[in-house]
């Protein structure tokens, strides 16, 4: 990662993120109320409500980290189908005179 050298620099990165930040996430928070198919009221969530949420959360999580295991075990980049051919692993033989 590139330190920032001047002020000025690091105060138009947070700017320019910032901006993109809100750009993201305006859609949301202008979308109208009919737009969401439920009511609900956070304060209305019982502990109990509150506790299926997270461990709802937490089962998704380990759900998607399984799945990305499986899925790189079985992805695996390809195995080489010639010679290698990078000159460094192989270099060129020197010319005879």
């Amino acid at each position: 990662m590139t330190p920032y050298r001047t002020p000025a620099g690091l105060l138009r990165s947070f700017v320019t993120g910032t901006a993109m930040n809100v750009a993201a996430v305006a859609p949301a928070l202008a979308a109208p109320t009919f737009a969401f198919p439920f009511d609900v009221d956070i304060a209305m969530l019982s502990g109990r409500d509150i506790q299926i949420l997270l461990y709802a959360s937490i089962a998704l999580l380990v759900i998607a980290l399984a799945a990305k295991v499986i899925r790189d075990r079985y992805y695996k980049e390809p195995p080489s189908q010639g010679p290698d051919l990078r000159w460094w692993k192989n270099p060129p033989p020197t010319p005879q005179p």
